[in-house]
């Protein structure tokens, strides 16, 4: 089940993020929900460089990128090893992990492959696709701009891979204290 909810996430995040990077403009509002003059969801095509919400704590891009595949190696690992045990492990908590691993997983992917595959995305330009190393690519390999969208009141611009880790993240902190305890106080 987490391996069918990991490729459902990778296809839809990676679905909509080549729509939106090959139809709209950087800037662009799609679409807006609105009520009592308050935006709930605007659809705005922006490409992120850095962390969740543009935030450049890695200093570099490729070591943004490396520290994404690091994680997703750990969390895969981390999943595969809990498969191994004997243990009883809610399927929920198996869940959140695969929400994880993908939405990081969807976010790398971008950085690795974007820069390579496409054209640079502007204010008034739409993006091509180029092809894998192809004349008229933007970045190289691990520094591709990750392609958000989505902004709700109080949040930063996000993707689908974004609320699947955030998601996973806080369904963990709130429903799977006792797994999470277990890990952190087991020495292997």
């Amino acid at each position: 089940m987490a391996v069918i909810l990991i490729i459902a996430i990778l296809l839809i995040d990676q679905i909509v993020k080549i729509w939106v990077k090959t139809h709209i403009a950087v800037g662009d509002v799609v679409f807006q929900i609105n009520a009592f003059d308050i935006n709930w969801l605007t659809m705005t095509f922006i490409e992120n460089n850095g962390a969740a919400g543009g935030l450049q704590i890695f200093g570099s891009k490729i070591f943004l990128s490396l520290f994404r595949l690091v994680a997703i190696i750990f969390v895969g690992y981390y999943i595969w090893l809990l498969t191994t045990k004997k243990e009883y492990i809610r399927w929920g908590f198996y869940i959140c992990m695969a929400m994880i691993f993908a939405g990081a997983a969807g976010n790398l992917i971008d950085s690795m492959f974007y820069g390579l595959c496409f054209s640079a995305s502007g204010s008034s330009t739409v993006a091509q696709f180029v092809g894998f190393a192809g004349d008229g690519h933007y970045a190289g390999f691990l520094e591709g701009r990750v392609v958000d969208m989505f902004e709700m009141p109080f949040t930063f611009v996000w993707n689908i891979a974004d609320a699947a880790i955030t998601i996973g993240v806080i369904v963990l902190l709130l429903f799977y204290k006792k797994e999470i305890n277990q890990i952190s106080l087991k020495r292997e």
